[in-house]
């Protein structure tokens, strides 16, 4: 099977010098800073993790070809640690959301809407787009951007439980659009096909330099159990198979580019590097 288009895909983007017409002298010198829940870029790309809400994975949400013993080695008490994240990404003057989450940090005031010039969405889940409504009304004035084989699959006939979808596409009418993979949609804002755990589920590579972010959406869920062992899937994976392979080469991608890799579901502020451990799959140094 194709590999995503992962590498096709990336190839005219993956080395990028900074436009020194955007950019600073010292935001082009500087390196990767990571201070919290805030990481800096070369190139002056930021990016800021913003935790919706804290949760926890069960071990019964998980199926593949290890035993409840050898998932519970990974997740005792039988649940792992996670989150629900979102991300702000500040580039070429303007600021991103990368999903909106349930809304809490909205509601809390930790991210006021009328600073988002644009919201990215890296698939359609319930966790991802319910902050975009209140009261069936829209929160941002700012466009929702889904890639779009996500956008039709949810709008499509017979697809189950997509009311929430095709409400949201409703209530943003003509602010609600679409990209395709490969697309740039913004300087250090590349749209990456992962689908698999959806049809349209995207991965996002952040940064003009050679430093980057790969926000990798739901490539996993439970973090202590899917970076070692990522053929095991969560009941949430619409395919469970071809989600495997997007996990699979969404880690090789980020180990052989030397990237920071990032998820809405790793415990935030959910990013880190990955590495083979050797045995088919990954250490996550957080």
């Amino acid at each position: 099977m194709r590999k995503f288009l992962l590498f096709l895909a990336l190839a005219p983007f993956i080395v990028l010098a900074c436009s020194k017409k955007t950019e600073t002298p010292q935001a082009q010198a500087q390196q990767a800073q990571i201070d919290g829940n805030k990481m800096i870029l070369d190139c002056g790309t930021e990016i800021i993790a913003i935790e919706d809400v804290s949760t926890e994975m069960a071990v019964s949400l998980f199926s593949g070809i290890l035993t409840e013993e050898q998932k519970l080695a990974y997740m005792p008490g039988g649940k792992a640690p996670a989150s629900v994240n979102i991300f702000l990404v500040k580039t070429g003057g303007k600021t991103y959301m990368l999903d909106a989450g349930f809304g809490n940090a909205v509601r809390e005031g930790r991210i006021e809407p009328q600073s988002i010039d644009a919201v990215l969405i890296t698939h359609k889940h319930g966790d991802h787009i319910s902050g975009l409504l209140q009261n069936d009304s829209a929160v941002f004035s700012a466009p929702v951007h889904i890639a779009q084989p996500e956008r039709d699959y949810w709008l499509g006939e017979g697809t189950p439980n997509s009311d929430l979808q095709k409400k949201l596409a409703s209530v943003y009418g003509d602010r609600y659009k679409t990209f395709n993979f490969g697309d740039t949609l913004s300087p250090g804002i590349v749209a990456i096909d992962a689908s698999g755990h959806t049809p349209g589920h995207t991965a996002f590579l952040i940064g003009k330099g050679k430093q980057k972010l790969l926000i990798a959406a739901d490539f996993l869920h439970a973090a202590a159990l899917q970076f070692p062992e990522p053929t095991e899937s969560a009941n949430f994976d619409i395919d469970k198979e071809k989600a495997v392979q997007a996990r699979i080469a969404l880690m090789e991608m980020a180990e052989k580019n030397n990237y920071f890799i990032g998820g809405m579901h790793i415990p935030n502020p959910g990013w880190g590097k990955v590495k083979s451990n050797g045995k088919g799959g990954f250490t996550f140094t957080p």
